[in-house]
């Protein structure tokens, strides 16, 4: 359940993507979500790593391929199976992709200008991004939560298969959704 902010969804990630358990505290991540009148609020945070991944890019830009660096990332499904992939990178950047069935990208919203803000302290990072409700898929009804750091992937839910693949939206968490509807 999304509850209005300023409620929170914790989704605490913290195991391998295939379930088993990460004792690298290092690597654990975290990701908030806060229904609000405009959309949704997500916040992912951190700890810094050792030899951090961050893009050559100015903070709060987009980023393409932002998975390739160090990384937090929210999958949302809609009704009917679309859904939104949103990460946040340890260097304060951004990525936001619609998908209409598992890889079939819809829209990579290269013209997305959210709200951002990142911080940084002395063991982590964390951003938040607004995302306006007609980005969000209406009628969520599943989400997962994922990190990338480290040469490692971390699931909040997780996945099946012989390697990291997080577009399996119809594994993800089911979730209770009730305020992302109509205001």
């Amino acid at each position: 359940m999304i509850p209005r902010a300023p409620g929170r969804l914790v989704l605490p990630i913290e195991r391998y993507w295939d379930g088993a358990p990460c004792p690298h505290s290092h690597l654990h991540g975290r990701v908030e979500l806060s229904a609000c009148d405009d959309g949704l609020e997500l916040t992912a945070s951190l700890p810094h790593q050792p030899a951090p991944r961050i893009p050559p890019a100015p903070r709060g830009a987009r980023v393409a391929n932002l998975w390739e660096y160090d990384v937090v990332e929210c999958f949302l499904v809609g009704a009917g199976g679309r859904y939104l992939e949103v990460e946040l990178g340890a260097g304060g950047h951004f990525l936001v992709l619609s998908f209409s069935a598992p890889r079939v990208r819809s829209d990579s919203h290269e013209t997305l200008h959210p709200a951002l803000e990142f911080t940084t302290g002395a063991s982590g990072w964390s951003a938040r991004i607004g995302l306006d409700r007609a980005v969000v898929p209406p009628g969520i009804a599943a989400l997962d939560a994922f990190v990338i750091a480290g040469g490692a992937h971390l699931a909040y839910g997780s996945l099946p298969g012989p390697a990291p693949d997080f577009h399996q939206p119809a594994r993800f968490v089911p979730a209770r959704e009730q305020l992302l509807g109509e205001p």
